[in-house]
């Protein structure tokens, strides 16, 4: 039964990218022609489907890496018997793939009859696209396979000497080889040097050339898989101070305190399990820092293109409008003007420290109760491409102004705001809150209320859709959490046993086991955060978006009590059954 624990992992991921695929023919059949907008919706779905995979290749590694440590004795005797490494190694490589393919046909087939209950909810029912279908199992199954080879050739060169020791023995080493520590500190290294040159060119140019922000982003993507690739490279070595550094406020407790030392014994594993659990952690934590960021850059950007409920242009009375019921009414008038004789922009003269919305809005220098009679206000990269900041002096219209300040997202019904003192004419038109009922006939209104809330909600659902996606990948590395802590459990049965006799009652010992389990996902969480956050703030630089990162702490919060608890809860099964053994039994035991 253990040889088949990487099925799970595997058959969620098929599960979850044929899915996808029956949700994009769903959504074809049912809107037609209208489902061309969600094309990157889909290729979006896309990416996450291919992270799902990695995640499940990685965590089918490290178990099939458990599994055959648990059966050397087996392997032992194979090669006792006459078996070489080769056709040992061949062996067990066949069985991985047949294991791969086993778990991606399961997938596919839960994902096509779960389709099955889509008419249900009045959709089209889905068709099985066939093609689709053999790219998903063949897929699966070439990952599998990669999956396998290292565990399975590592496993053939044990001789059968070396095989009789326990397998938490060959596990206890953290020392890796020198050529480890090379190629480890080597992506380290070219990880950090991208970064720089990400953080140097971004921040550098305020006039981004064609094809500089897609540089910039593949820049941070091969960081970003460097630092990984550090990672699962140097892990054993590093596994060791992260425990020490979490076990800390864990001292005074015994339970804890032997939890964190037995994940430290296994650190080979622990740092195949937690590098999985930190993937997923990682992505979480950046998209929805990212999104926290973008989120607040979209506030400042609705604000500025719909500041009001309702924009009203034409000849208006600003008092018959107040007096309509609409409250809020600021009239303002509309000029164009040019900056330094070389930009020309639209400006208005509104009073923007009485709009509603002004908190959405962030002053990147300068301030806002500056503004007065040749002053000016301007949006950040309108500021960065005339190379002017708050106190610098400009020529507008032949009339020298002086920057008030800049505003980050944008600058209400324009590029500019000017002080009232500095703009003639009538009012072109007013901005006012209220129904659009309360409008006198005749006058010519425009609901940007409908408008702002149309791009919120789409980005809210983007935001997610996304994240529900990526917890997906965290649900497959707790997948490879809970296939760990049954393997140790059964490889530390006399270890268990001791436990027992010396006095550890069955429910402490299960309270060991979970905490095992609950310090997988905390390592993983911390080494996350360490990577998610940095490169979220990266990725923001990449896309030129001039809003300051913002980290949601109360999500990254809930993110990782959550994850603490999936992995808490998959050790449950483990513990109650390490909990069953009886100190005699288990001293008595092989293993």
């Amino acid at each position: 039964m253990r040889r088949f624990l990487p099925v799970l992992s595997i058959t969620i991921a098929a599960f979850f990218a044929y899915s996808t695929v029956l949700a994009k023919d769903v959504t074809e059949r049912t809107l037609a022609a209208g489902a061309a907008r969600l094309v990157e919706v889909f290729a979006l779905l896309g990416a996450f489907v291919t992270v799902a995979m990695i995640v499940a290749a990685l965590v089918s590694t490290s178990t099939f890496r458990i599994v055959f440590a648990q059966r050397m004795r087996e392997l032992a005797l194979l090669r006792a018997v006459g078996a070489s490494r080769g056709r040992l190694a061949r062996g067990l490589i066949i069985e991985g793939a047949l294991t791969g393919l086993l778990a991606s046909v399961a997938g596919v087939a839960l994902a096509a009859g779960a389709g099955q209950l889509v008419p249900l909810a009045g959709l089209a029912a889905p068709g099985f696209p066939f093609t689709p279908a053999l790219v998903v199992v063949l897929g699966s199954f070439v990952l599998t396979t990669l999956a396998v080879l290292a565990p399975a050739w590592s496993a053939a060169k044990v001789s059968p000497l070396e095989a009789l020791r326990t397998s938490a023995v060959q596990d206890a080493q953290s020392r890796i080889g020198r050529p480890r520590w090379v190629l480890g500190l080597l992506m380290a290294t070219g990880a950090g040097a991208l970064v720089v040159f990400v953080v140097i060119d971004g921040l550098a140019t305020t006039q981004r050339p064609t094809g500089m922000t897609e540089d910039l982003l593949l820049r941070t993507t091969i960081s970003g898989a460097l630092a990984f690739g550090a990672l699962i490279t140097l892990g054993p070595a590093l596994i060791a101070p992260v425990l020490r550094l979490i076990g800390l406020p864990l001292q005074r407790n015994t339970i804890a305190t032997l939890a964190v030392s037995g994940v430290g014994g296994a650190p080979r594993r622990a740092a195949s399990v937690t590098a999985v659990v930190a993937l997923g952690v990682s992505l979480v934590i950046a998209t929805l820092t990212g999104a926290n960021t973008l989120q607040g850059l979209g506030k400042a950007e609705m604000a500025s293109a719909y500041p009001a409920d309702l924009e009203i242009t034409g000849p208006v009375d600003a008092e018959a409008l107040t007096g309509a019921g609409l409250t809020d009414v600021l009239p303002y008038r509309r000029t164009e003007i040019t900056i330094n004789g070389t930009l020309t922009m639209r400006a208005t003269d509104l009073d923007m420290t009485k709009l509603r919305d002004l908190t959405d809005f962030q002053v990147d220098a300068g301030a806002l109760g500056d503004m007065g009679p040749r002053g000016i206000i301007l949006s950040t990269a309108t500021a960065s491409r005339l190379g002017l900041t708050a106190g610098s002096r400009a020529d507008v219209n032949g009339v020298p102004m002086t920057v008030a300040a800049t505003l980050f997202g944008g600058v209400p019904l324009g590029s500019a705001l000017l002080h009232p003192s500095d703009v003639e004419g009538e009012p072109a038109g007013v901005l006012a809150n209220g129904a659009e009922e309360r409008v006198p006939a005749g006058l010519e209104v425009e609901s940007l209320t409908d408008h702002r809330r149309a791009q919120e909600n789409w980005f809210t659902s983007l935001v997610v859709v996304a994240v529900g996606l990526l917890f997906l990948t965290v649900l497959i590395a707790v997948v490879g959490v809970g296939s760990t802590t049954a393997l140790s459990v059964l490889e530390r049965t006399r270890e268990s046993g001791l436990l027992r006799a010396i006095g550890l009652t069955r429910g402490e010992l299960s309270r060991l086991v979970t905490v095992e389990a609950a310090l997988y996902g905390i390592v993983g969480a911390v080494i996350g955060l360490a990577i998610g956050i940095p490169y979220a703030w990266l990725a923001i630089i990449s896309l030129g978006v001039e809003w300051p990162l913002q980290v949601p702490l109360g999500p990254v919060g809930v993110v990782v009590l959550v994850l603490a608890a999936l992995t808490a809860g998959a050790g449950l099964l483990p513990a109650r059954r390490a909990a069953q053994v009886s100190p005699v039994s288990a001293l008595h035991s092989i293993q």
